[in-house]
């Protein structure tokens, strides 16, 4: 009788299959217990549909409903046509400080969400500066902030430069080739950007779109903190889940499943329509740059400047609010004090550790795993990693507080009782921000020629051993990339945290939030400086680290 060989076990299924057990028992778990709490009655014995038929007859619900489809629409595309022609721009046209200001124009983006929110406040807020200034001059009832508008425009203020990044990444993979063949036609520019480049980048410009309209509807900060009385989904999901605590969270559990068919179906549309529509590249030169006659340039410039006024305006506000006396939430501008410091600093430590803890221990673990899962995406064969990308992509379709709310009423009780503890915290970021790492590895990876690990393997170097002696070496950069995102999102989430906290666990951003919506703005304005300090300053190391080594290099050659 003929035996056949055993196949052997590889080694790499062991981190999908500890993704899988991890995203099947923190993420898919949780999820099914918030859907199945919005199907139940209170008792839990009856499936009903009561919840929904309540929350789209009683208008405060479904206001919430359209308000966030509403901001999530116009937002997007007001993004949409303020970042399209800055990312053509930036990259076909040297500017004045080109480089500096490809920089800067991160930072609204690099501050967490609701800090902006806030520092918007303090300028066109009720005791707001720019409120009083208008006052004193005449106006009666200036406008504020405040209001469906007013969280419109500080989404658009936080989230153009993610939308910025998108479209400038789209714009320079473009064949430059294409653009060339229609300028030998006698294309005018004006011509050539709407019929050759335009059409190119259109599967770019949808992908940014869906990624921008997610982030809108899944935002809690900022709408929590400009908002009042105007509710969205999240504000909406998080005031129930709070009122309904000591009995099943219905009506919380069903706002929050539609918040999820909002995300998942944008998610789908972006897997699967895009794919089919996508225009591939076959250039590798990156399109040329001209250098615009003087007067053009400093119109140009003069734009970038007003975006980049516009990006530091909240930097500068907090600076100076955390400087200035304040009785409440009025500061007087012109009064400088050290008191906000001196009142502030003993209570700052507590959350800044704790924050600083659980965003380093869930970044860790998304950098091991998510290291990991980038190489069997691209290297363990097209089917596994066809599955893999998909199914690691979830976190990013489904909203933080659902998962917040699905974490605690999945682990509230033995045998496994997370709720109140600082594991909740770990587990929460590091499902939510997985897919980072594993996207930013697996793109620079699939761009990497697999012969040199091949050849490793060839001479008796195991498997294991090659990836962390040769491919962490060539993807270290994704590897670096990915762990300052999962980190500097960990330290800057609002949404998830504040639904899953506990007073022992109690993070910089839920502290800064406290304070904000106590109306106690020179103790907020110094807990959000710690804060901005906290998640800006390893971008900042980062970017000096690689600067030097790229000087180090240069003068080597």
């Amino acid at each position: 009788m003929i035996s056949l060989p055993k196949k052997r076990f590889d080694i790499w299924y062991i981190p999908v299959i500890i993704v899988i057990a991890c995203y099947g028992l923190f993420l898919l778990y949780p999820v099914y217990n918030v859907i199945k709490s919005s199907f139940f009655n209170e008792s839990g014995s009856t499936i009903t549909f009561n919840s929904y038929v309540k929350f789209f007859t009683v208008p405060y619900y479904y206001r919430a409903l359209l308000n966030t489809l509403c901001l999530g629409f116009f937002g997007t595309l007001i993004i949409l046509l303020i970042t399209l022609p800055l990312a053509y721009f930036y990259t076909r046209t040297r500017i004045f400080g080109h480089v500096a200001i490809g920089t800067i124009i991160w930072i609204p983006y690099l501050t967490p969400a609701f800090i902006g929110a806030y520092t918007w406040l303090i300028l066109f807020g009720k005791f707001g500066l720019v409120t009083k200034f208008l006052i004193s001059i005449g106006f009666e009832n200036p406008p504020t902030i405040s209001g469906l508008g007013g969280i419109l425009v500080i989404f658009v203020l936080s989230y153009y430069p993610f939308g910025f990044v998108l479209l400038k990444g789209a714009f320079e993979t473009i064949d430059p080739s294409l653009e060339e063949s229609a300028e030998n036609l006698g294309s005018s520019p004006f011509r050539r950007f709407w019929t050759v480049t335009l059409p190119a980048a259109t599967p770019s410009i949808l992908n940014a779109g869906l990624m921008v309209f997610i982030i809108i509807i899944d935002a809690f900060g900022i709408p929590a903190i400009v908002g009042i009385g105007v509710p969205v989904l999240t504000t909406l999901v998080y005031g129930e889940f709070t009122s309904e605590i000591g009995g099943p969270p219905i009506m919380a559990a069903t706002g929050s499943t539609i918040l999820l068919s909002i995300s998942l179906t944008i998610l789908i549309i972006q897997r699967v329509y895009l794919k089919k529509r996508s225009y591939f590249s076959r250039g590798v030169a990156r399109p040329k740059m001209v250098n615009p006659k003087l007067g053009k340039k400093i119109i140009l410039t003069l734009i970038f400047l007003i975006v980049l006024i516009l990006s530091l305006l909240p930097i500068i506000t907090i600076i100076i609010s955390a400087f200035t006396k304040a009785d409440g939430p009025v500061l007087r501008y012109g009064t400088w004090t050290l008191e906000n410091f001196e009142k502030t600093l003993y209570s700052v430590w507590v959350p800044l550790k704790t924050s600083v803890m659980l965003a380093f221990g869930s970044s860790i673990l998304d950098l091991l795993l998510g290291g990991l899962m980038g190489y069997v995406i691209v290297r363990k064969g097209k089917l596994l990693g066809t599955f893999m990308d998909a199914f690691t992509s979830l976190p990013l379709g489904i909203p933080g507080v659902l998962l917040g709310i699905g974490l605690v009423i999945s682990f509230s009780s033995r045998p496994i009782l997370l709720a109140g503890t600082g594991f909740i915290i770990v587990i929460a970021y590091f499902v939510r921000r997985l897919p980072h790492p594993i996207r930013t590895v697996s793109s620079l990876l699939s761009q990497i020629n697999p012969d040199v690990e091949e050849a490793s393997v060839n001479l008796g170097v195991p498997p294991i051993k090659t990836f962390y002696k040769v491919t962490t070496r060539m993807v270290l950069p994704g590897i670096i990339t990915g762990g300052l995102l999962a980190w500097t999102s960990s330290i800057a989430d609002l949404t998830c945290t504040i639904l899953i906290f506990s007073a022992k666990w109690k993070t910089l951003t839920i502290e800064t939030y406290s304070q904000i919506r106590g109306d106690q703005y020179g103790a907020a304005s110094v807990l959000g400086l710690f804060l901005m300090i906290t998640v800006v300053t390893p971008v900042f190391i980062l970017n000096i680290l690689n600067d030097r080594k790229k000087r180090k290099e240069m003068v080597e050659e």
